[in-house]
């Protein structure tokens, strides 16, 4: 953003953009789908303990090369995130992956695994790990 702009951007004009664009639908449903299975979560008895959720803002950290707090204040300050809000990002992240473990272990994934489909994709990726290991 430019700094001495008098450039106002509305909300509605994001939203309207992101909808043109085609990025509105697929971004809500992926917070949905993260609201809905995290509140799953939790009536499960599932919790995000704090070394867990350390963890979490470590790799999230990692991940975005920052390296100390105050390239992660100097992030958050540039793209408008609060502590708060990263916080409960990351431990929405970390319920979700804990309710999917919880579904693996409690179902049957033999069904899944005989899908034509899945199938596909397992040798799809053991021959994207072949052409990794020999192209090198």
């Amino acid at each position: 953003m430019a700094k001495d702009s008098e450039v106002v951007i509305k909300m509605k004009e994001v939203v309207d953009y992101s909808r043109l664009m085609g990025t509105f639908m697929p971004t809500l449903r992926d917070v949905v789908e993260r609201k809905f299975t995290a509140d799953a979560a939790k009536k499960d008895g599932i919790a995000v303990t704090g070394e867990e959720l350390q963890r979490g803002a470590d790799a999230f950290r990692k991940t975005n090369g920052l390296t100390s707090a105050k390239a992660t204040n100097e992030w958050m300050s540039r793209h408008g995130i609060s502590l708060d809000f990263l916080e409960e990002f990351l431990e929405t992240s970390i319920l979700v992956s804990k309710f999917k473990d919880q579904l693996e272990k409690n179902t049957d994934t033999a069904k899944y695994l005989n899908n034509p489909k899945v199938s596909k994709l397992v040798r799809d990726l053991v021959y994207q790990d072949w052409l990794a290991d020999n192209l090198k």
